[in-house]
């Protein structure tokens, strides 16, 4: 018995020095010491109800639902436990919800349902119900109410879901239910806040998830926007001079001072050149071959050699373009020197010039664009869990018996987790101002308002796969792969979605990343206005109630 009071205690996130306190209280309230190191499955029925009862309200709720909780009990056993049901109501203001069908339990009660064939017949004060029926006893008047019900008809017809209830005050104060047939299709404000609400306080119980949240995002904005980044400084170079001659020196310098080199210690044969290429000691040798300095001064056209490792392409060509303009730098220099007009040296120069990144630096691209892809991969997988888990545990089934449609089932889901998305643009954002030094040089009302349309999107597709997944596994890793996988391969990302060809360019335009990533770079890096941003905020806000019909018509196929 113990076990169990110390498990619910933990269950309800109770403090060590609470569930000794509580424990303590209950026992001896509901008379359980004596049976306190006995297994609940030896006890006697009435100190099982006990048990269960002290359970319940190990953690002071303010509410209790109890179905039929006395059926099988002895009458002595009943009696003790109302006592204790009466004395929770009227001492700790405590309000339950009893199914019974005892008749004198029912009589304990300050207001009673009578039902029948799953309708309401009556609801009132027990004695209201008996004077009205001008029966001798409240079983009398149940059953009287019983025969009016079937003498108006066997069977109700009823259209819909469940038939509304209308009460009206008869003479004897007592309230009568007269049944509509009408269908329950209309829109709840109050049932969709209540599936917010219960959200809400499931997810600020489960610290896992809400670390997964909000640190989850803030960790992977940084791995994606360094890890991704294409910037390549600090390389690692070696010289193997086989000249030794104040020509070679010189040429060497305009690496050995670039911010783009650090130069590593020197090379003496090319087998050490390639053998320390190959373990990755350095990135790029400059190899200067014997007689350099003599030829350059004959005036000849000596060779230089550089030898790049090529394990990495997109580094290995950006190392190329530095190695030649070092080169040309150097042959400048020469020209310089010596008097000549260095358009002898080329006779056409092409300078790049980059009108949004005049560095060029990758952080300016990535940066605006990692959030997008991390506002859609967390909102989407914990809301896809939030409906998944229902289903293997099998409380979605309270949805399916209620009046609620739909609509007020899944949009009441997804309100918390569109607040938890908002948060995380705005630490994300925040991020790549201060963290990432990206300055916001546009809209930021049209880049907070595409975010919001962002958002909803993300968790409607969270709600979208967790309608056709069982399990809560399978919703995390399709989530997973079906959010990631299209928005670095085929939203702009890695490559413009103008470059990408056939299927991928379909994706590519269909897809919610590409344009909330397409708005976040304009707004960060372009600079564009509210009014430049329309476009993408249209399109974004289509996104989110798709979604939701989409997973609605699923779903509506499960419950079917």
């Amino acid at each position: 018995m113990k076990q169990n009071l110390i498990l619910h205690a933990r269950l309800f996130h109770l403090t060590s020095s609470k569930t000794k306190q509580r424990i303590d209280f209950l026992v001896e309230r509901f008379n359980l010491s004596e049976y306190m190191d006995a297994l609940a499955l030896s006890l006697p029925l009435g100190m099982r109800q006990r048990l269960s009862l002290a359970v319940a309200v190990i953690h002071e709720p303010e509410i209790l639902i109890l179905d039929e909780p006395t059926s099988g009990a002895d009458p002595i056993a009943r009696d003790k436990f109302w006592e204790l049901l009466a004395e929770l109501s009227r001492r700790d203001k405590v309000t339950i919800f009893i199914s019974t069908h005892f008749m004198n339990e029912a009589l304990r009660c300050d207001r009673i349902s009578l039902m029948h064939a799953g309708q309401v017949l009556v609801y009132d004060e027990p004695q209201h119900l008996v004077e009205a029926k001008g029966a001798a006893s409240l079983e009398d008047a149940f059953i009287a109410y019983l025969k009016d019900a079937i003498s108006k008809t066997d069977k109700p017809e009823i259209e819909g879901d469940t038939p509304l209830a209308e009460p009206q005050d008869s003479a004897s104060g007592l309230t009568e239910i007269k049944t509509k047939d009408v269908k329950l299709s209309g829109f709840s404000l109050n049932r969709l806040l209540a599936y917010s609400y219960l959200e809400t306080i499931q997810v600020m119980r489960d610290p896992v998830r809400l670390a997964f949240a909000f640190l989850g995002s803030a960790i992977l904005l940084i791995v994606v926007a360094y890890g991704i980044s294409l910037d390549v400084e600090d390389l690692s170079f070696a010289a193997l001079d086989l000249d030794r001659t104040p020509q070679s020196r010189q040429y060497l310098s305009n690496f050995q001072g670039s911010r783009y080199f650090i130069e590593q210690a020197e090379l003496y044969s090319k087998d050490e050149l390639e053998l320390r290429l190959k373990s990755n000691d350095i990135t790029l040798a400059i190899e200067i071959p014997p007689g350099f300095g003599r030829d350059l001064k004959k005036g000849e056209t000596p060779s230089i050699s550089a030898w790049i490792d090529g394990a990495n392409t997109t580094r290995a060509s950006t190392i190329e373009g530095y190695v030649a303009g070092g080169h040309m730098q150097y042959l400048t220099q020469l020209a310089t020197d010596a008097g000549i007009d260095t358009n002898a040296i080329s006779k056409v120069t092409q300078e790049s010039r980059y009108r949004y990144n005049p560095s060029f630096e990758t952080i300016y691209s990535i940066g605006p664009k990692a959030p997008a892809m991390l506002l859609l991969l967390f909102p989407a997988i914990l809301m896809a869990v939030s409906i998944s888990r229902e289903k293997e545990i099998g409380t979605i089934t309270n949805f399916y018996v209620t009046p609620t449609n739909r609509l007020e089932f899944l949009i009441g889901k997804q309100l918390p987790y569109i607040g938890i998305g908002m948060i995380n643009f705005v630490i994300l954002t925040l991020m790549v101002v201060f963290l990432l030094q990206v300055p916001l040089k546009g809209s930021l009302l049209g880049l907070s308002l595409g975010a919001f349309f962002y958002v909803c999107a993300a968790t409607a597709f969270g709600l979208l796969v967790s309608s056709v997944t069982k399990s809560q596994v399978a919703a995390i890793f399709a989530t997973a792969v079906l959010s990631v996988m299209p928005s670095i391969q085929y939203s702009g990302m890695i490559q413009p979605t103008s470059t990408l060809e056939r299927a991928g360019h379909i994706i590519g335009s269909v897809w919610p990343a590409t344009y909330y990533m397409h708005l976040s770079v304009a707004a960060f890096t372009k600079g564009l206005s509210f009014t430049d941003l329309t476009r993408d905020l249209i399109i974004l806000a289509m996104f989110g109630p798709f979604f939701v019909v989409m997973a609605a018509t699923f779903l509506k196929k499960q419950e079917a």
